[in-house]
């Protein structure tokens, strides 16, 4: 049976406060008392609930993390980053996911807010005017990874999207590819998908290339990825390379190209972005844009850890606040080939 501490109260013939007071040693006890609660403690093996203490001090020591999903290898390097750093630094983690939908995030803030999590780390793709406005009334620090956002105290840790797809898509230019797919996100994700895109458009841009029929979208899957695929071999004009938004979706699509006897990067070239592990264990290895998941973590949580620390000391953390950007690369493998003028 679970002991309480009701039932410690009731051994030590003391009240629920001073066994309180005991466990957090938060006002005077007398020592006789004292010994008889702790005595009593040690005899039934108790282990006050860490969150309980916490919240009786005002204080859990909780940092509540918010991401789309939890099976994305993505979000799950970026939580290694995270959980490094707060277990050195006695914070736990409350982590839940959203499945992509922007009012189980809503929901899930409202309640780490209601269960007095220490700060916010938020990982999103899309903000409306209806996240806004909880955000505005999360009491907490907030830290937000990978989309930008307009409210001013909260810090984005992101790389420069439209930079690295840029110069992804201008490699396969380099290449001699004229006709450059992209397998894009959804239209809904404003953030990092948009700025993708922007990026690839651009290179095309200037290169006088752009061609929106080569241009699908899709979901962050290898379904969509392989279902786009499946829609660009169809079509009236054959791209030569597939510049993709991530590698998930590159999979996909390499998978497609393979189904259907294309050889890769013989026949066609196939960019992705993220440099997930998969990226590598592929045949036919996968060129990709890495990005530092970890690193990104890492800083979000430092920086949080610090704006908490500086409320609670009444220090000004206005030097916190605004982007961190870190820096990408091309990680060129085996999937991409310079072809013939």
């Amino acid at each position: 049976m679970k002991v309480t501490i009701n039932e410690i109260a009731k051994q030590a013939g003391v009240s629920k406060a001073t066994v309180s007071r005991v466990l957090n040693d938060s006002k005077p006890v007398k020592d006789i008392l004292r010994k008889r609660v702790l005595k009593v403690i040690e005899e039934t093996n108790f282990r006050p609930n860490a969150l309980a203490r916490g919240l009786s001090l005002k204080k859990t020591s909780v940092i509540g993390v918010i991401i789309p999903d939890l099976s994305n290898p993505v979000f799950s390097r970026i939580i290694a980053g995270i959980e490094s750093y707060t277990r050195a630094h006695d914070y736990s983690l409350m982590i839940t996911a959203t499945d992509f939908d922007i009012d189980v995030e809503i929901n899930h803030i409202k309640i780490f807010r209601d269960k007095g999590v220490e700060g916010l780390i938020l990982l999103t793709d899309h903000v409306n005017k209806a996240l806004y406005e909880t955000l505005e009334n999360f009491d907490k620090p907030i830290i937000m990874i990978g989309s930008d956002c307009d409210l001013e105290k909260i810090p984005i840790i992101k790389i420069d999207n439209i930079k690295a797809a840029y110069e992804a898509t201008q490699y396969l230019i380099n290449l001699n590819h004229k006709r450059i797919a992209m397998i894009r996100g959804p239209l809904t994700d404003r953030f990092s998908g948009n700025l993708r895109f922007e990026g690839y458009k651009k290179a095309l841009i200037e290169n006088n290339l752009y061609d929106e029929i080569l241009v699908k979208e899709g979901k962050y899957s290898f379904e969509h990825g392989y279902q786009m695929m499946t829609h660009l071999l169809a079509g009236s004009k054959m791209p030569t390379a597939v510049f993709c938004a991530n590698d998930v979706m590159a999979v996909g699509a390499l998978k497609c190209a393979l189904d259907n006897e294309i050889s890769v990067p013989e026949e066609l070239s196939i960019m992705g972005f993220d440099d997930v592990a998969i990226a590598k264990m592929y045949n036919p290895s996968l060129s990709s844009v890495h990005q530092p998941f970890e690193a990104k973590g890492e800083r979000a949580i430092v920086k949080l850890i610090r704006m908490i620390e500086d409320e609670e000391n009444g220090v000004n953390s206005n030097d916190l606040f605004g982007d961190e950007v870190l820096e990408h690369q091309l990680v060129i493998r085996q999937s991409t080939k310079r072809i013939k003028s």
